[in-house]
């Protein structure tokens, strides 16, 4: 799968369902793709070559100034001549050929009507056609100012290609539209390598009872339905449950959540581990997992980040 496009449908994935079920809302922090950018506070957009590179420059400079981190900016980008040295500066190229040919393919028409001119018979009969593609590449590269040493170098290539036939009710997209789609992906992707980012995400919670006891499945239903009114008390009775000696994978999940929620990373992290030995492999706990661990990781930066540019 393209990687310019992933971010975006792991994070739609990671959300679909999420309504349909109760949730815990947690907030956090990705780290950055490129840990070496941790200790760098100022940027300078240099030359982008190529057909579309000033597009991209653009892009990036636009892009890199709105990144807030606990509403604090993270990088000064420096636009144009300035006195003032960087810490790294990026550059790149980026070109975007569009290519066209005439080809033949199938495609179901109609080749008989009635009187009233409705079509009483179709066939899949071989029509002319023109095939359009956009091959697009982007080349981006991070250089420390101090002494010159490369930080950063990526590809980001992507392609288009799109077929249409006489008789078909579409028309190509605009080439320009697609050119500027792919500038803009490639500086989401470039974004989400140079530096981390916060999210709000809804979890599911586990609700199966399945083990538990009438006493113990009851309570345990109760404080799911506390979830979506006050869902610091059906924490609370998540953790009274395990007070008394109940062990099961959904209260030991879900009080993995209530600890990643209100920010107890360690704990969260503990509960996980251990989730995970009462059900190994399970999805849902080694999503959760690699999320805190994430987050832990990109909290660990941001806090390295603070001491060497403050």
């Amino acid at each position: 799968m393209n990687r310019l496009v992933t971010a975006a449908i792991t994070a739609s994935l990671a959300l679909s369902g999420a309504a349909q079920a109760e949730v815990l809302t947690i907030e956090g922090m990705a780290p950055a793709h490129s840990p070496e950018f941790a200790e760098i506070g100022s940027l300078s957009i240099e030359r982008f070559g190529g057909s579309d590179g000033r597009a991209l420059a653009f892009e990036l400079e636009d892009r890199l100034s709105a990144v807030n981190i606990h509403d604090e900016p993270y990088f000064v980008v420096i636009g144009g001549r300035s006195a003032v040295q960087p810490d790294a500066t990026l550059s790149g190229n980026v070109t975007a050929g569009v290519e066209e040919y005439e080809t033949t393919a199938k495609r179901r028409r109609c080749v008989e009507r009635n009187d009233k001119g409705k079509c009483v018979t179709h066939k899949n009969i071989k029509v002319d056609c023109l095939t359009r593609i956009i091959d697009y590449r982007a080349q981006v590269r991070a250089t420390r100012y101090s002494d010159g040493r490369s930080l950063y170098a990526e590809s980001f290539p992507d392609k288009q290609e799109q077929t249409i036939c006489f008789g078909d009710d579409e028309d190509f997209a605009s080439s320009e539209s697609v050119i500027r789609n792919m500038v803009s992906q490639t500086a989401g992707a470039v974004r989400n390598d140079l530096a981390p980012r916060e999210y709000r995400q809804d979890i599911r919670i586990l609700e199966s009872r399945k083990g538990m006891s009438k006493v113990e499945g009851n309570f345990f239903k109760a404080a799911i339905r506390m979830t979506k009114s006050d869902p610091v008390e059906a924490c609370r009775m998540w953790d009274e449950a395990a007070g008394n000696g109940q062990v099961h994978i959904s209260l030991t999940f879900n009080r993995g959540l209530c600890a990643e929620q209100r920010g107890d990373l360690e704990t969260a992290l503990m509960l996980y581990e251990e989730a995970d030995r009462l059900a190994p492999g399970k999805s849902e706990v080694t999503q959760s997992l690699r999320r805190v661990s994430d987050h832990r990781r990109a909290s660990e930066e941001w806090e390295l980040r603070r001491s060497a540019t403050s």
